[in-house]
């Protein structure tokens, strides 16, 4: 079964490019039908598994994960949590880095469904477009837990975990009002194609709908979330707009970006830039002045959570549908508690 799953999810990746624009037109599962599958997949567990979660054949256990850029700190941070947080002496991750490539990260999966994992961790490039491969994962009798960013068919995996991303959001809308004194022009670098990504925007214009004489002039998306790519945005922003006060980043590398451009226009001094992760590369911005303030995830938290998760999956204990992570904000002022 797993095979043919495999075979079949790597038919559609010929396919996948379009499959955002065909979504509403598939037949979903029902949620009884994804209950099933997880049932399934827990008995198969339970029986392949002892209470430790390792096989009884002293095989161990392997847990997949599917992460969007391991060049990222953030991805890196959870990477290494998750290896910490294994306990059998014979279990293994097998990770695989799609580059942000919706087509790597499907051909990824397949090949680990191959490889006979019995868990599956996936952070989505696209929490739409991901869709055939989690149904991949279902046919294949394999659970899958979404981390970081949660999908658009929540029936097709077992747990989600995530920050408070909206929260986020706000937070860096209230350090970058304060910064600001209340008023000015900001520009966004977004990523909407990914939820996690898209909360922090919807969170960050929410809580700046509260400052009347703030004005979001400018929004748009990078085609990955990288300092590459935000750069060249960044400076588009500047030539466009004689006037920027502000600067929202969704996350740390698309900050780098943002300030490289600043900086060789000359214009860094007076823009103040918020970004999300609070990564140490972020920590050394905040230090230097360069940036305001970064909404601080847990990446050692998803990550211990995740592999907990797997566990509790393999042994058939309850667990929960989503688990939030907080989040807190960094500025000068606690960057070195």
């Amino acid at each position: 079964m797993r095979k043919i799953a495999a075979i079949a999810l790597s038919v559609l990746m010929a396919f996948s490019l379009s499959a955002c624009g065909t979504e509403g037109n598939e037949t979903k599962p029902s949620s009884g039908a994804a209950e099933t599958t997880a049932a399934a997949a827990t008995t198969k567990a339970g029986v392949e598994t002892g209470k430790s979660g390792e096989s009884k054949d002293g095989k161990g256990i392997k847990i997949g994960v599917s992460a969007p850029d391991l060049t990222n700190v953030f991805f890196i941070q959870i990477k290494e949590a998750m290896q910490k947080a294994l306990t059998g002496p014979n279990d293994e991750l097998i990770i695989q880095d799609a580059a942000g490539d919706q087509n790597k990260q499907m051909n990824d999966v397949a090949d680990m469904i191959n490889q006979g994992c019995d868990v599956i961790c996936i952070s989505a490039i696209n929490s739409e477009g991901v869709r055939a491969t989690l149904e991949a994962c279902k046919e294949a009798g394999i659970p899958v837990i979404a981390f970081n960013t949660a999908v658009k068919n929540p029936e097709l995996v077992q747990c989600t975990v995530v920050s408070d991303n909206k929260a986020a959001g706000k937070l860096c809308a209230q350090a970058l009002a304060e910064a600001l004194g209340g008023k000015g022009k900001v520009v966004e670098i977004t990523y909407s194609i990914t939820e996690v990504c898209y909360d922090r925007q919807i969170g960050f214009e929410e809580e700046l709908k509260k400052y009347p004489d703030i004005q979001i002039i400018q929004t748009k998306d990078v085609e990955k979330p990288k300092s590459d790519y935000s750069q060249p945005i960044m400076v588009d922003f500047i030539n466009a707009n004689p006037e920027i006060d502000g600067v929202f980043t969704i996350n740390d590398p698309t900050a780098r970006g943002a300030i490289a451009a600043l900086k060789e226009a000359g214009r860094l001094e007076n823009t103040k830039v918020v970004s999300i992760d609070g990564s140490d590369e972020g920590k050394g911005f905040i230090r230097s002045g360069e940036m305001v303030a970064s909404a601080a995830q847990d990446p050692a938290g998803i990550g211990t959570t995740c592999i907990e998760t797997a566990y509790s999956l393999l042994t058939g204990k309850t667990i929960e549908e989503k688990v939030v992570v907080p989040m807190s904000i960094i500025t000068k002022d606690n960057v070195d508690k």
